[in-house]
C-alpha cells in the first residue's frame, strides 16, 4: 500500500499535510478546521502508544549497550554507542510525531477559519471526468507493487539458474547414494510466486470480474464518506470506510469496504458505481484495483 498524498481538503479544497508516524493518522485543515475533532481523538486515543514505544526502545537499547559493553570488557565503549543512538532515534520518531502533530492541532485551533467555506464537500473534478465518460468505460486491472515483484522474481529465477548451473559444471562425480543437488534453490521462487498469485492476487483479480460490468456500464453516484478507520489484521492494518450515495430511484444507500488507496477520510466525495435495477450491489472505485484510465488526468 503507498502512503497518503496529494490529500485535498473536501471543504475548502486547500492541500492537506499529512502528519503522523509513517503517515498514519488523522488528516486535518488548518484553514477552515475540517476533520480537527477526529484527528485530536485519534491522537489521544494513541498518545500512550508512542510513550511506551520510547520507553520500551529505551530499555532495549540500554540492555544492548550493557550486553556489548560487557564483551568488549569496557574497552572499547565507544562501539556500543552507535547502538544505543539507533534505538534511541526509532523510539523517539513516533513520540516526536505525536509531538508535533498535537503542536499543529493546537497551532489550527489558534487560527481564524476561513470565511465561506462550504457545509457540503467541494466537487471533485476526478468523480466530475468520469461522470462523464460514455459507456461502456475503459477498465484496467492494476495491482500495487506488481513490476517490482515481477523484477524480484525475475532476479530470484536468474540466481535459481546460475547456481543450477554452477552446482551441475562443478559437481563432483561421487556414488549414486550421494547427497543430491539442493534443487531447491530453483524451485523455491517458483513455489513462493506461486504461494503469493494463489493466496494474493486470484482472490483479487475473481473480486474484481465481479465488479467489472458495474465499473464499464454501472451507474455512478458522488458517495459521501461517513466514517474512516483503521483496522487492526494481525501484524498489518488496513483502511475502512463506510459511505452513502443516493441512487437514481431516490433510495439511499450505505455500504462499507475496505479503502486501497489510503487517501479517502470523512466528508469526501467519492465515485461508486451501481447497479440501476438493485442500487445494494454497488462497489467503491479506491476499494478496487481497477482503474479507469480515459478519467485519470
Amino acid at each position: 500500500m503507498e502512503f497518503m498524498s496529494n490529500i485535498t481538503c473536501p471543504l475548502c479544497g486547500s492541500p492537506i499535510k499529512q502528519r503522523g508516524f509513517f503517515g498514519q493518522g488523522k488528516p486535518f485543515c488548518i484553514q477552515c478546521g475540517w476533520n480537527l475533532e477526529r484527528a485530536e481523538n485519534s491522537l489521544k486515543e494513541k498518545s500512550r502508544v508512542s510513550q511506551f514505544i520510547l520507553v520500551a526502545f529505551a530499555v532495549l537499547a540500554i540492555g544492548l549497550f550493557w550486553v556489548t559493553s560487557s564483551i568488549d570488557r569496557g574497552k572499547h565503549p565507544v562501539t556500543a554507542l552507535p547502538i544505543l543512538a539507533i534505538f534511541v532515534l526509532a523510539g523517539g520518531l513516533p513520540l516526536w510525531s505525536y509531538l508535533s502533530t498535537k503542536r499543529a492541532i493546537a497551532l489550527a485551533r489558534a487560527t481564524p477559519s476561513v470565511q465561506g467555506v462550504q457545509v457540503q464537500p467541494v466537487p471533485d473534478a476526478f468523480l466530475q471526468r468520469i461522470q462523464s465518460l460514455p459507456r461502456p468505460r475503459r477498465v484496467r486491472f492494476r495491482f500495487p507493487g506488481a513490476r517490482a515483484g515481477i523484477v524480484v522474481f525475475a532476479f530470484a529465477i536468474l540466481f535459481g539458474i546460475m547456481f543450477f548451473a554452477t552446482a551441475r559444471s562443478g559437481a563432483p562425480v561421487g556414488p549414486r547414494n550421494a547427497t543430491p543437488l539442493p534443487y531447491v534453490f530453483f524451485v523455491g521462487p517458483i513455489v513462493f510466486v506461486g504461494l503469493v498469485v494463489g493466496i494474493v492476487i486470484i482472490p483479487a483479480l475473481l473480486k474484481e470480474k465481479r465488479n467489472r460490468p458495474l465499473f464499464q456500464d454501472g451507474e455512478v453516484a458522488a458517495a459521501r464518506v461517513l466514517a474512516q478507520r483503521t483496522v487492526a489484521q494481525g501484524k498489518s492494518s488496513y483502511s475502512q470506510i463506510d459511505y452513502e450515495f443516493r441512487a437514481s430511484d431516490g433510495q439511499t444507500i450505505r455500504n462499507s469496504e475496505r479503502d486501497l488507496s489510503q487517501k479517502v477520510f470523512e466528508d469526501m466525495l467519492i465515485p461508486v458505481f451501481y447497479d440501476p435495477r438493485e442500487p445494494s450491489r454497488c462497489a467503491a472505485l479506491c476499494a478496487s484495483y481497477s482503474k479507469l484510465p480515459d478519467a485519470e488526468g
